[in-house]
């Protein structure tokens, strides 16, 4: 028997966003026979229908017991950018934060064992690295996202500030020194070589995906378009709003329906104001398990994030339920969306992005694009063969 373990420190919650990975994961490894998935985490994590799924609780941080309270005020901080470059990004903040951790982590590794640890993200990776000649198991560091990018994307830190440095460092401890590295798409996996001392062999394409639903329980479509995902600077939910009014002059019946949260909401809301756009527009963030059979319904799934690098979750959600996207040209998801007819991709114009979504809604050959969109998942982006090809990646690691 496997075991794997995966260490985290996000609540492991099944929703759009960065905790949906590691629960795919963990849900799909767990139904492999030969392995078993032990999840290391500081919170009291509460996952029904896992088997062979065994949860422990980092119970120490610093030097006296871990104050769950306190940490969740901690990680607030850190979501809502509180004294991000006064307090939170300074190198004493963070790496006391990652020590404390990584003995927290040391401490349930000895009690359980396991033979591949991977940390989700560079925190979680930096801790786990400090421990590895403890535990003696390889660690792989799960790492989707440039840390310091992000920040700089969304307007928090500077890309010359100390706050930048201080992030970038965590992220190449967490890489160099890793045995292993998942990245989400080829880009990513270039951008991280060229950035870092790591060879190629040591990184490896590890993408999102989606699950194979039974479609048939969802019902007919509506001509509905939607956008469901986080509402940050980078994925432009601006210039979809811009391209509504377009859209709506030419089909008065379509229903837009936003899904999410995020730092740029009262700015957007503000926005479709503006535009004449109704507030009714925004329905706030929703569980997965309720978003789901929405998505099934609806025509069109938007994309609009100019992200290059990502591997946006949002998309092989809506893939999954044959929901056809309208995306941005360049990106290297379009390609593939291009290649399996699963859509359409636009320029980054509000007025050539609402022709291509109306070109969906109007089209008799929906359904074709339907079909697209189902096998990009079938093919290849599914959790299940996501989850199977990590099984030999690591069975060859160990």
């Amino acid at each position: 028997m496997l075991r794997i373990g995966f260490f985290l420190i996000n609540p492991l919650t099944e929703s759009l966003g960065f905790s949906l990975r590691p629960y795919m994961l963990i849900k799909y490894l767990s139904l492999n026979d030969e392995v078993e998935v032990h999840v290391f985490t500081p919170f009291n994590e509460v996952v029904g229908g896992l088997k062979k799924v065994y949860f422990h609780k980092l119970r120490t941080f610093a030097s006296g017991r871990l104050n769950e309270v306190i940490y969740k005020c901690s990680r607030a901080m850190f979501k809502k950018r509180i004294f991000v470059n006064s307090l939170i990004y300074k190198s004493y903040t963070l790496n006391r934060i990652i020590h404390s951790l990584a003995n927290s982590l040391k401490e349930e590794l000895i009690k359980y064992p396991v033979e591949i640890l991977q940390a989700e993200q560079d925190i979680p990776a930096a801790a786990a690295n400090i421990v590895r000649n403890h535990i003696g198991s390889p660690i792989v560091a799960d790492v989707h996202d440039l840390w310091a990018d992000e920040e700089f994307l969304s307007s928090r830190i500077s890309p010359r500030s100390s706050a930048c440095e201080v992030i970038n460092n965590i992220t190449r401890k967490a890489v160099e020194e890793s045995d292993l590295v998942l990245v989400g798409n080829e880009l990513m996996k270039k951008i991280i070589e060229s950035r870092f001392s790591i060879k190629s062999s040591r990184i490896v394409v590890s993408p999102n995906g989606g699950e194979l639903h039974k479609l048939e329980k969802y019902g007919e479509r509506r001509k509905r378009i939607i956008y469901a995902g986080n509402f940050e600077p980078y994925e432009f939910v601006d210039f979809f709003l811009e391209s509504a009014p377009h859209i709506l002059r030419e089909e008065n019946d379509l229903e837009i329906l936003i899904y999410g949260k995020g730092s740029e909401e009262p700015r957007l809301k503000k926005l479709a104001k503006r535009l004449g756009l109704p507030n009714s527009i925004f329905k706030g963030f929703i569980k997965r398990g309720e978003l789901i059979p929405i998505l099934a319904q609806s025509l069109v799934g938007v994309v609009p994030t100019r992200k290059r690098y990502a591997s946006p979750l949002k998309l092989f959600e809506y893939l999954s339920v044959g929901l056809p996207v309208v995306s941005i040209k360049g990106m290297w998801w379009s390609n593939i969306i291009e290649e399996y007819h699963a859509g359409k991709t636009s320029e980054f114009d509000s007025e050539k992005y609402a022709e291509a979504i109306l070109e969906l809604v109007t089209t008799n050959d929906i359904e074709e694009f339907s079909m697209g969109a189902l096998k990009i998942i079938r093919d290849k982006y599914n959790w299940f063969k996501i989850a199977e090809d990590l099984v030999s990646i690591y069975k060859e690691l160990v």
